[in-house]
């Protein structure tokens, strides 16, 4: 039968595009480092979200103890950073986007917001400067990954932008995915 595997190809796409659809995570979760694999991350999920979709941005700050008295202007860095991101991802359309900024354990943290929201995805970036070329994923993205309560979407850095550029928002105490 001519055509008939290029109809069955048509019709598979159509079929996996309305399941997509209809199973759609509602509310999708981003760790933001403010590195240019995270704004990576977040255009991507952005792609990925239904018009329907909650998005939250989450930047989490892993205080060091000599700097643990900085942590309120770190936090207002970060909020200043995340608005920066919202505005730049609010350009492709109306979207429900908000932003938190935690204190903690960066996998911890990105569980706790996870669990509280009910979130059914998180799209985390993933840094390709691990010594093994990129064989090995970072703490926070193992762990997170491994302890989930809902899906997990790795994103990799775009090839030509693997610099680890930060925005004036991060800062050297911010985590790093």
């Amino acid at each position: 039968m001519p055509g008939s595997y290029s109809e069955a190809v048509i019709k598979a796409k159509k079929k996996s595009a309305r399941s997509w659809a209809t199973t759609a995570p509602k509310s999708i979760l981003i760790p933001v480092d403010f590195s240019v694999a995270s704004k990576h991350a977040v255009k991507h999920a952005l792609g990925l979200a239904g018009a329907a979709a909650h998005i939250i941005l989450l930047h989490v700050i892993a205080p060091s103890a000599e700097s643990r008295r900085d942590v309120v202007p770190l936090t207002e860095a970060a909020k200043e950073g995340l608005q920066s991101v919202i505005r730049s991802a609010a350009r492709g359309g109306d979207r429900s986007i908000r932003s938190l900024v935690r204190t903690g354990n960066p996998f911890q943290e990105i569980l706790a917001v996870a669990k509280e929201n009910h979130v059914g995805l998180i799209v985390l970036a993933v840094h390709d400067s691990a010594p093994f070329g990129g064989l090995a994923l970072g703490h926070t993205v193992e762990r997170v990954s491994r302890y989930a309560p809902c899906s997990i979407l790795l994103v990799r850095e775009e090839k030509g932008n693997q610099a680890s550029a930060k925005s004036p928002g991060a800062t050297a105490n911010s985590s790093r995915l």
